[in-house]
């Protein structure tokens, strides 16, 4: 872990003494290292984050009664800067063009595969382009396919590339990025049909559905979908729940209300998957902030009347939960036995939620070390000892480590429990029995 990850961590911890001494003036400080926290969470270029980190601890320590107890914190950790690290940068892609993909394409002499994510939304509508087809301000629920164009040569399994400007890379490369190619609408009888009729022909007819977290595009959210379903060698069809995030570290409140506007949209959506479309099973991977809407459908799914041959919800992941622990634990409860499986991925380096916990002031339920969630009902996977990069084990871990993918591979593909999939040990005891990796 990066000294300026650490140094991060250390001011987060020390939110209540910094709280008691600065009083009125800490609310701004507070906001501040929040946002520090969610970019750092995001990857954001190591050397650019400690350059803010600077400019905060030199305010800090200029406001007296706080004086000591920064600079102690700071003479433990001293550290030289960190190294830059690589910038992305978005590249213009084609204009708007409805797509015609229904199915996955697999270009043998570049091995780039071109995918359908089929998606529902509840943003508002942006511009033509791709990129901005959809914007971070709410709307009303949508659907329609977006095209996504992922290179399996030359591109290390879990990255998420973009062009960088670090490379001299000004426009995006189908051969070297995950590219969003194309976003068409579509009424929603005609979703249904069109997503039917390529699920028929699809030699797996399971879906899986990608729920995204705070912090998100709606263009970077498709390219997660596309570049899960890939890597995880996903036989299925490939959905995208796409919720109206405002897309910025400063309005992590405005996501945590548009989160909750979302659930009723995203049950809507589960509903659709599991009832109209002729699954066989539907699995749901959700990430950070996004389990909320997730977790919370799932409370009353037993009560839904859904018709005699609708889908059974598979493999449900809860990757790296914000939602508070004890909530989590009295909705598993509730929703117990709804699904196949349930597995939940923790870590006790998860920047973002340690930035969560410090907002909310109790432990999250992607948290791990003491605040391990181990619920009957539910896998609790600690990834804490999973090899990191950049400046620590980012939010988005569960979709970029090698051994993650693999192991939701053996999860969702394999069907494997467990005590039966190779990277995974038995940790705790019979009271708290819980899974971390291999050593």
């Amino acid at each position: 872990m990066s000294d300026t990850l650490r140094l991060l961590l250390a001011l987060l911890e020390l939110g209540p003494r910094l709280k008691d001494l600065l009083a009125d003036k800490w609310p701004p400080y507070a906001d501040e290292l929040q946002e520090l926290a969610g970019r750092a969470g995001n990857g954001e270029d190591p050397a650019r984050l400690r350059q803010s980190l600077d400019l905060l601890l030199v305010r800090l320590l200029a406001e007296a009664p706080a004086t000591e107890l920064v600079a102690h914190v700071m003479e433990d950790m001293a550290a030289p800067a960190p190294a830059t690290e690589t910038v992305t940068r978005r590249g213009r892609v084609s204009p708007l063009v409805v797509p015609d993909i229904v199915e996955p394409t697999t270009d043998e002499a570049t091995g780039i595969v071109t995918i359908p994510v089929f998606y529902g939304t509840d943003r508002a509508r942006g511009d033509d382009t791709p990129a901005r087809y959809f914007g971070p301000a709410r709307g009303t629920p949508s659907f329609g396919i977006a095209e996504v164009s992922v290179p399996t040569r030359g591109r290390d399994l879990g990255e998420l590339t973009s062009p960088s400007w670090w490379h001299l890379e000004f426009s995006a490369n189908p051969e070297k990025h995950v590219i969003l190619k194309s976003v068409g609408a579509l009424g929603r009888d005609a979703f249904v049909n069109t997503l039917k009729d390529s699920l028929a022909a699809a030699d797996l007819h399971d879906v899986l559905i990608f729920v995204h977290g705070y912090n998100v595009t709606f263009e970077d959210a498709v390219r997660r979908a596309g570049q899960l379903a890939v890597d995880l060698k996903f036989a299925g069809r490939t959905l995208l729940y796409s919720w109206a995030s405002a897309a910025d570290t400063r309005k992590y409140t405005v996501d945590e209300s548009t989160i909750d506007w979302s659930r009723d949209h995203f049950e809507a959506f589960l509903q659709l998957a599991l009832g109209e479309i002729g699954a066989g099973k539907v699995h749901v991977i959700a990430h950070s902030m996004g389990n909320r809407a997730v977790i919370n459908t799932l409370e009353g799914v037993t009560s839904w009347r859904l018709p005699a041959d609708a889908a059974k919800l598979g493999q449900i992941v809860f990757a790296a939960p914000d939602i508070d622990r004890d909530r989590f634990v009295q909705l598993a409860a509730k929703f117990k036995g709804c699904a196949a499986r349930v597995t939940l991925y923790a870590s006790s380096r998860d920047v973002a939620l340690l930035a969560s916990k410090f907002v909310h002031g109790y432990p999250r339920a992607g948290e791990a070390g003491e605040a391990l969630t181990i619920v009957d009902g539910v896998d609790t996977i600690d990834a804490s000892l999973v090899d990191t990069s950049l400046v620590g084990l980012r939010h988005s871990y569960f979709g970029e480590k090698r051994s993650i993918l693999n192991d939701m591979f053996s999860l969702i593909v394999q069907q494997l429990a467990p005590d039966q999939r190779f990277d995974l040990q038995a940790a705790g005891d019979a009271v708290r029995r819980y899974w971390s990796y291999r050593a």
